[in-house]
């Protein structure tokens, strides 16, 4: 899906190893601001024109995380588009590893050579090459490493500032890594990000760390950004009356929106997009998951997600939503005992989702359900009806944005299986973490694979 022409630039790049080479064999590397800007505005359209995969994602990596997950059910298939369990895409996954880093070269590019230049142009640049690449580390973290659990002795991934056709980096642990990418996101908040023009504006920034150190189970730090972006962002919640169009439009960034993927209808590739929509409907919503609207006739996003016969009719698209703050809002409050401030939070959205909603208190939470595929939450300890009441919330309201599959991830990574074509499979829980490319485990003896892939 990449086309991408570099304003005189070309580097030569393979594996891991290869893709911190960056010594041009008779090439001009850039020199002013705007032909470093050209780098990171090529990125910029791929994201706009949904063709990104590795930055933010787009419609292929929602129907890949959401065909591996347990919304759709794997079980009643009216076509082979859509993969079953996460067994099925491990060599996609380990394949599209080394083009995270190409991401990471760009990147890296722009901030080693336009740092101290002090004009509009490189402060803009600088800024999107921070942003990038910080969100592109988190979702290498959250694909290629394990839900955080012990993070001093977790592998985390290798950390790249520079380029060296000699180097061979190891893997950080998670703690470092973690540690690393907090750092890009506070170095791309440091340059005053306001344009629009560059996409990664302040509250996309602040949005995007906050998914960070949600992931890294940073309660503390996640609310308080949370909270900011909720008072002081400019974003509210889409009203009853404008979801629909919100979550429905096909390009536009509407309402409670913060950033989207493939915002513009000019990408060469709208007839894949058209086909992939036309995929998820190859596969009805799990009974688990729509049974879980209690009051479809209330609930905005019943109409808005599901036909009749349940089959996805929302758009499938990344999105980054205000409504997805006020969840982790909500996670955090209830994993740091503020139970009242959790509930809040909780109860802000339901208002604007459900027409007629009570207002859930301690003592009117439904009870614990049996059977359910998450018994446990991101620490290990058993659901509470208030945890409960906030991954149903979060189920109706990011379905078809990809969540689904990082919410098993990070809460136990459930096994379970499917039977597809009279063959029983089963998603296990090593498969939750995507294989490091082999490539580069073969080149270096000393790149730890993860658990799992050994052999």
């Amino acid at each position: 899906m990449k086309q991408t022409v570099y304003l005189a630039l070309l580097f030569l790049f393979g594996a891991c190893t290869q893709y911190l080479t960056v010594q041009p064999q008779g090439e001009v590397i850039p020199q002013t601001d705007e032909e470093f800007a050209a780098i990171m505005h090529t990125r910029i359209r791929e994201i706009e024109g949904g063709e990104d995969e590795y930055i933010f994602g787009n419609m292929e990596s929602v129907i890949r995380l959401e065909g591996c997950a347990d919304d759709l059910d794997a079980n009643i298939s009216a076509g082979r588009n859509l993969p079953s369990y996460a067994g099925e895409v491990i060599n996609i996954r380990q394949s599209s590893y080394r083009y995270y880093w190409e991401v990471i070269r760009d990147c890296n590019i722009v901030i080693e050579n336009l740092q101290g230049r002090d004009t509009e142009t490189a402060r803009g640049t600088l800024t999107a090459a921070y942003a990038m690449k910080a969100f592109t580390y988190y979702n290498l973290l959250r694909i290629y490493c394990e839900a955080p659990g012990q993070p001093q002795e977790q592998l985390g991934l290798p950390l790249v500032d520079h380029f060296d056709i000699t180097d061979r980096p190891l893997r950080a642990t998670l703690e470092q890594t973690g540690a690393y990418i907090g750092g890009l996101f506070d170095k791309a908040l440091a340059q005053g990000p306001q344009d629009g023009l560059w996409l990664f504006t302040e509250p996309v920034i602040q949005a995007g760390k906050a998914r960070f150190l949600f992931w890294m189970e940073d309660w503390e730090g996640a609310a308080a950004l949370c909270r900011n972006l909720i008072e002081h962002s400019g974003y509210r919640l889409s009203t009853l009356a404008e979801f629909p169009d919100m979550i429905g439009q096909a390009y536009d960034k509407k309402g409670e929106v913060i950033l989207r993927s493939h915002i513009n209808n000019s990408s060469e590739l709208d007839w894949y997009f058209s086909a992939i929509k036309g995929y998820v409907k190859s596969r009805p919503a799990s009974a688990r998951l729509v049974a879980l609207f209690d009051n479809p006739s209330a609930d905005v996003r019943y109409a808005c997600s599901l036909d009749a016969k349940f089959y996805g009719i929302k758009v499938p698209e990344m999105r980054l939503r205000l409504a997805e703050i006020y969840l982790m809002l909500a996670e955090c409050e209830a994993h740091l005992g503020h139970t009242d401030a959790a509930l809040n939070a909780l109860n802000e959205l339901r208002s604007h989702r459900i027409a007629g909603a009570t207002p859930l208190s301690a003592a009117t939470l439904p009870a614990l359900r049996s059977g359910d595929r998450i018994t446990e939450d991101a620490l290990g300890r058993p659901l509470t009806p208030l945890m409960q009441a906030i991954f149903d919330e979060r189920r109706r309201e990011l379905f078809l944005e990809g969540d689904r599959w990082f919410e098993l991830k990070r809460n136990g990574c459930p096994q379970w299986w499917i039977i597809s074509n009279g063959l029983k499979y089963t998603t296990r829980k090593y498969l939750y973490t995507a294989p490091i490319y082999k490539g580069d485990v073969d080149l270096n003896p000393d790149m730890k694979q993860n658990e799992g892939y050994e052999d």
